[in-house]
This record gives C-alpha cells, structure tokens and sequence, in this order.
C-alpha cells in the first residue's frame, strides 16, 4: 500500500517543558493505525503535528507527497479531518448545523450551501446515529451524543484520512462498540483511520498497527501482535500485565495485575 501520510524526523517542543525527537511514522493508504502510550508521551501533539496544526522545528510531514506546511487549510480539510479530545462548542447551534460545518472547505465564500451537502450530511448524520438530535442544541448534548456528532461533522467532510484524538472519552461501553464499528465500516469502503486510543484492548482489536510513544519518541511500531506484547506493554506504561489472546479473534488481549503485596 502506498503511503498517504508521512512523517518525517519531526522535533517538536513546548518551551522546556515538553519535546518530541525524531518521530518517524508512515500511515499508508487503507491502514487503521492506533497510537498508543502513557500520559505526556506526546499523542496528541503527534495528531496535531499530521493535521497540520502545529509546526515542527525540524523534519516534515507529507500529505500524499507534498509537505503539509505548503498546503493551504482548505487544502489540507478536503484530505484529512480531525475529531479533537474535548472539542464543544459553546454556540447556539443544532446538531445538523455543526455537523453541515464539515462542508465549509468545499464552499466559495459566498455559498451558505452547495449541491449535495444536504445528503452527505444526512448521510454523516445516519451513520454516527445522532439523526435523531438533529433539531437539538449542540449543546444540550451529553458527553456522548456530543462525540457522536463531532464524529459526523468530520464524517461530512468526505476525507479521505480521519484523525481521531480519544473518540470513545464519554462514550459508554455499547456505544464505544457502535463507534468502532462505524470506523471498521469506513475504512473498509476506503478511509484511512489514525486514532489516539487509551484503551489497548479496543485498540488491538480494531487496528492494523499500532505505533506507541513513551517520552516524545516512538517506543514502538508494527502490527498489533508485534506492538503488543507482554514484555513491551509492561515497560511503556511502568507496570505489570499479562497478554493473552481473544477467544473468538486472533487478537492479543491485556490484563492488568494487581502489584504484589507481603
């Protein structure tokens, strides 16, 4: 598979505080890529880096072989859309108006809306199942129902790669299995997925790869029975585990140990 976006020696860092060294990541075309890891490994920035929505000091990442930072914001939203950790909106808008906000890269200045953005946002709205909120305030929403809907803003417009920063937070545990069943469906009919995920289980169930940070560098990338490891696991998070396998897939599973006492 041919790669669709690419990062390249990036550093990065936030004053003093935080840097990323030398992140290397190839997210090819069709791949569903979680990025795994502790607290402060830098996962979010990473998205944000591959979204273009920071700038690296060093190193470069490319968007179907052209440098990101010489493409224009339209550009760049016609390719990628990013559902962010926490995003609400404190406007007064409905559900269906900040689902249709996911067509404004498609628009001239002066359109409000063009042809067909009303059946791809119906069309976001039936596959995330929030078309039942479609008259309620955005902000009326719990948790949930709000990622949901974030979630179908970026599903409205059509990319061809979807970021997702943490997209089950709020989610329950049958609506976390609805939502992973939306991403397997998308990237089975073509959407390239890279998702920051907390959960390894879901993450090993659902992925093709997996890369992991620890520190701002890559601890560890390659397919989900490579990354995950007993051995690898316990050293990236700092504690005690055991890998076994699901019963009904051929995907590793972890279990966390209670630490040893007496």
């Amino acid at each position: 598979m041919s790669s669709l976006l690419r990062a390249e020696n990036l550093d990065f860092s936030y004053n003093s505080s935080f840097h990323m060294e030398q992140i290397n990541l190839d997210l090819a075309k069709g791949d569903f890529m979680g990025i795994i890891g502790p607290n402060g490994s830098g996962k979010s920035t990473l998205l944000k880096l591959l979204a273009g929505y920071l700038q690296a000091s060093s190193g470069r990442v490319l968007l179907e072989g052209k440098d990101i930072a010489t493409l224009s914001r339209r550009q760049v939203a016609r390719k990628i859309a990013v559902v962010s950790q926490g995003s609400r909106n404190e406007f007064e808008y409905t559900v269906e108006d900040i689902v249709r906000l996911g067509r404004l890269p498609y628009l001239s200045h002066w359109q409000s809306e063009a042809p067909g953005d009303a059946e791809v946002v119906k069309e976001a709205m039936d596959i995330t199942g929030v078309t039942q909120f479609r008259r309620r305030l955005f902000t009326r929403l719990s948790g949930g129902e709000a990622q949901r809907v974030l979630v179908a803003q970026a599903l409205a417009q059509q990319p061809s790669i979807l970021l997702l920063d943490e997209p089950t937070t709020y989610l329950d545990m049958a609506h976390q299995q609805e939502l992973f069943g939306v991403l397997t469906g998308l990237n089975q009919q073509g959407v390239t997925i890279l998702a920051v995920l907390h959960d390894l289980n879901m993450a090993a169930l659902y992925c093709s790869s997996l890369t992991a940070l620890k520190g701002g560098r890559v601890f560890a990338a390659g397919s989900v029975g490579e990354v995950v490891t007993a051995e690898k696991i316990s050293r990236l998070y700092g504690c005690t585990v055991e890998v076994t396998q699901h019963p009904h897939f051929d995907r590793p599973q972890v279990l966390t140990l209670p630490p040893r006492t007496g």
